[in-house]
């Protein structure tokens, strides 16, 4: 039982000292980058115009704080990250790594150091550092890991062109979105899903593209809506099912959200014209898409796919086959680049990684389980081993009242003057307590005895017992306990177990009657001896000193 106090107190300690150990490794901020963290979200334009007012920081902890808050606040606001972030960005995280109790901030570190390597057109590179936030992340994080899985599911997208990969990366961000209450990034998110299930031609499209349509339009933001409506506008010019609703659908978003440009939108429309046989105004409308701006692949493909259908009406078979020619030369060339793309390997890599890191994690718990059941068993085992031992040594001594003689007490009554009311009292209850106890040791249990002994000897042997035992002793037989308390070094203990001696107890009644142990009152018989420097047995002396009276 101590055992298992000392294991609980010491593991009560650790915990303690952890804990002490983590909050002082807390850093102080500047309040100012404090302020703009919180304002990332709503307000990035002001979280960027409160980053840049700050002229100097003080201390490293700050410094890599501002750094990170930088490069996140410049991508929130579209701005250039390629060009000085690389190094804020590359500084923050190296101190996030070095410095543990920064999980958060290293996550968001390896996340915008991925979305710059995306941007100087690194990509496996990206998708590195993108599994290394994902690996760092705590799982409650969920704002960053649904980031996380928006970015990777991206990359999916636009360099490896896996509509069923990419799906399932847009519906584990959903998930974490969803988690976090982030309404704008989960529209965001129904969005994208619905670009994918289109590609891949499944009828969750249309389902998804509506839930963000609703979002959009809870959220009163133009240019989610237009996008919405767009692809809606796109997925029923695709499956032929309502021509003229996806019409109305894509004049509406050109002449409600006109102030942006959308390639997509346009390219609808001239499909449509295309198909209602309204050639003219299907290319007034491919007019806008302009080659020479800084447009997607799939968007010149989708382009010229249109200028071949159009060819195709005007019975132009010439220039059918120069459009579907070089759309197919554009098809190749961008499967070509698609496959010096490793990213699928690096996330398997990473995957890896994390599977290794959890058995490990699981393979430590384990060990820590098995320690603390051992500690618990060996504690348990050891209060086992003191219960039964205890038990042992009471067994032993009702035992050794089982064998006892009491003739030794009745020749000694038989001596006392009877005008000793007091001892003569004192030995009949101890004669009758033991043989009470001889007789009844059969049946009843070692604890109920050990209770019984305690509860009789205090009662019996009280202070007035033992001066009046040790007057009588002295005055019936030549002051034989005075003499012996000359001696150098015998102690009040040691007179009483003489005084035991004398009435004639035994080394286990004289251990009942004191309260020590019997192998206790063995060695003190040694010892008495000793202190009084005799060469034979304690009990001899004893007898003949009380003989000579």
């Amino acid at each position: 039982m101590v055992v298992m106090q000392r294991l609980v107190a010491y593991i009560l300690v650790m915990a303690v000292l952890v804990a002490l150990a983590t909050g002082c490794g807390r850093a102080r901020y500047d309040a100012r980058l404090v302020q703009a963290d919180s304002l990332m979200w709503t307000a990035p334009d002001s979280a960027l115009a409160t980053l840049m007012a700050i002229d100097s920081l003080a201390g490293e902890a700050s410094q890599a704080y501002r750094d990170l808050l930088m490069t996140q606040a410049r991508y929130k606001c579209y701005a250039d990250i390629t060009a000085s972030d690389d190094s804020a960005i590359t500084r923050a995280m190296d101190y996030y790594r070095a410095h543990s109790g920064q999980r958060e901030k290293l996550t968001r570190a390896c996340l915008y150091k991925g979305a710059v390597m995306e941007e100087l057109g690194h990509v496996d590179s990206a998708m590195y550092y993108y599994k290394t936030a994902e690996l760092s992340a705590d799982k409650e994080d969920h704002a960053n890991l649904g980031q996380i899985n928006t970015r990777i599911a991206a990359l999916y997208r636009l360099y490896i062109a896996d509509s069923e990969i990419c799906l399932d990366k847009y519906k584990c961000a959903l998930k974490h979105y969803q988690q976090s209450g982030n309404k704008r990034l989960q529209q965001n998110c129904l969005y994208n899903m619905a670009i994918c299930s289109s590609i891949s031609k499944t009828e969750d499209s249309k389902k998804y593209i509506r839930q963000s349509l609703k979002l959009a339009t809870e959220l009163n933001d133009s240019s989610a809506i237009l996008l919405a409506k767009e692809h809606l506008s796109r997925q029923l010019l695709i499956n032929d099912e309502n021509i003229h609703e996806a019409k109305n659908i894509a004049l509406d978003c050109l002449n409600n959200y006109s102030r942006f440009i959308n390639h997509d939108l346009l390219l609808s429309l001239a499909e449509i014209y295309t198909k209602e046989d309204k050639l003219d105004s299907a290319r007034y409308y491919l007019s806008f898409v302009n080659e020479n701006t800084n447009i997607a692949d799939r968007v010149k493909i989708r382009k010229l796919s249109i200028l071949k259908m159009i060819a195709q009406k005007e019975g132009d078979l010439f220039m059918s086959n120069h459009y579907s020619n070089l759309s197919q030369r554009l098809s190749d060339s961008v499967l070509n680049n698609q496959d010096k793309y490793q990213i699928q390997r690096i996330e398997n890599e990473s995957i890896r990684q994390k599977e290794l890191e959890q058995a490990h994690r699981i393979n430590y718990l384990r060990w820590l389980l098995i320690f603390l059941g051992i500690a618990l068993i060996i504690a348990l085992l050891t209060s086992i081993v003191f219960y039964l031992r205890r038990m042992r040594y009471i067994k032993s001594i009702i035992q050794e009242l089982q064998h006892a003689s009491v003739n030794n007490h009745e020749e000694f009554l038989e001596q006392i003057d009877k005008k000793d009311i007091v001892i003569e009292r004192f030995v009949k209850n101890m004669v009758k307590f033991m043989q009470m106890s001889i007789e009844t040791s059969e049946k009843d249990s070692p604890a109920v005895i050990r209770r019984r002994i305690k509860e009789s000897i205090s009662d019996i042997a009280n202070n007035d017992f033992w001066k009046t035992l040790r007057s009588y002793l002295d005055r019936n037989y030549n002051n034989i306990i005075s003499t012996i308390a000359q001696y150098p070094g015998i102690t009040e203990s040691d007179l009483r177990f003489i005084e035991l001696s004398c009435c004639g107890f035994d080394y286990i009644e004289s251990a009942i009657t004191l309260g020590y142990s019997p192998n206790y009152i063995s060695k003190k018989r040694k010892i008495i001896s000793k202190k009084i420097g005799l060469s034979i047995p304690l009990q001899d002396y004893l007898s003949q000193m009380m003989s000579k009276h």
